[in-house]
């Protein structure tokens, strides 16, 4: 199967890299520069020295995912990727397995599809 990427091509992980780059300056940049800087003005961060700049990058990164919600916020941003073409989806394959688990109700507010 071809590797699908708009900015980033040629390896399977393309669009997940393209997806990527969406999301980093909301969470991972921010996060690399507040350690940078203090690393750099050998300056406490949040009242301890940093010792290990690439776990603290790591950890405040996590932090940053949580309390961004990234998992609830990815599919509909790949969603939002995908159709920005203005282009319909297409169906799924005839080999494709169904869903695992159906959800024939709709829940009726917006943050849910259906």
């Amino acid at each position: 199967m071809p590797a699908i990427g708009f900015l980033h091509t040629g390896k399977p992980q393309s669009f997940v890299y393209d997806i990527a780059d969406i999301l980093k300056f909301d969470t991972v940049v921010p996060e690399a520069f507040r350690v940078a800087a203090a690393v750099q003005g050998g300056k406490p961060l949040d009242g301890r020295t940093v010792s290990e700049p690439v776990a603290e990058v790591r950890r405040r990164c996590r932090d940053a995912f949580r309390r961004t919600d990234v998992l609830a916020r990815l599919i509909p941003l790949i969603e939002e990727v995908l159709s920005a073409g203005g282009l319909p989806l297409p169906e799924a394959p005839p080999e494709a397995m169904p869903v695992a688990i159906p959800d024939p109700q709709a829940l009726g507010d917006a943050g849910h599809r259906g």
